[in-house]
């Protein structure tokens, strides 16, 4: 079952702690993997339709400090929809405005928008999961729909849940949008990084970090999984049906669960 990563900081930080316990959900989900960052409004994706697992490009992300950026989304495929190849892993991105926008999606919707039925962006793979963006971008520029119209994106998202199961991340390089499927699908949670941060042991390897030899004091942010990436922080369950909206490291739209 796919599985969604991303990261949103009041800084630029390395994803590598967190990467590297993410590269280990590939063992289930071997069709792809990908991971995007920005610099401003510019984005970098480097994605392969390999396991995460055995890739040396994964190796690179999981061991380059330098790779740093304050948003990453990142996605390992199992695919139910559209082959084994580079046009269906996601993330998949598009210039909107101004902006290049990235998406990546877990979950199967059972209808889909057609590519002749007005979409203004059209897909280059053959995955719901593209569909999905392209109809979303659509339905903004139709709509006008500015980024800092949270509650618009959610209707127009939790309308989509009505197609089927969706969990998702999409940004635009300032903002990290998460919205969790209605029904609970799968799983999406996040958890909370900032000063004092401490010793942190990943779930699926024998490996742990000291925070605060890595992070700035000022530094402050989220990381958001399927299933939680260590063993020693709190992660919150997101409310399904609901869509959280983070900038700079802190929330801008949406509850958390207490």
């Amino acid at each position: 079952m796919c599985e969604l990563l991303g990261l949103n900081f009041k800084l630029p930080v390395s994803p590598s702690f967190s990467f590297r316990g993410f590269r280990h959900r590939g063992e289930g989900n071997p069709h792809g993997w990908g991971i995007a960052r920005y610099e401003g409004k510019a984005c970098q994706i480097l994605k392969e339709a390999a396991d995460a697992q055995e890739s040396k490009l994964a190796e690179f992300v999981r061991d380059y400090e330098l790779f740093q950026s304050k948003v990453f989304i990142g996605h390992v495929r199992d695919a139910t929809r559209g082959g084994n190849t580079l046009s269906n892993t996601h993330p998949f991105k598009r210039v909107f405005g101004s902006s290049e926008v990235v998406l990546a999606h877990n979950g199967t919707l059972e209808s889909l928008p057609s590519e002749n039925n007005g979409l203004s962006f059209h897909p280059v793979g053959k995955t719901d999961s593209e569909y999905l963006f392209c109809a979303l971008l659509t339905i903004m520029a139709a709509d006008q729909t500015q980024f800092t119209d949270y509650y618009q994106i959610e209707r127009i998202l939790q309308e989509f849940n009505k197609l089927g199961k969706m969990n998702l991340l999409f940004s635009e390089g300032e903002h990290l949008y998460i919205y969790r499927d209605k029904d609970g699908h799968n799983g999406l949670c996040m958890t909370e990084r900032i000063s004092p941060f401490g010793i942190k042991s990943l779930q699926d390897e024998d490996w742990e970090i000291d925070l605060a030899e890595e992070k700035s004091p000022g530094q402050r942010g989220f990381v958001i999984a399927s299933h939680p990436l260590t063993k020693n922080e709190t992660w919150t369950d997101l409310v399904p049906g609901s869509l959280i909206v983070l900038r700079d490291g802190e929330v801008v739209y949406g509850n958390l669960p207490k």
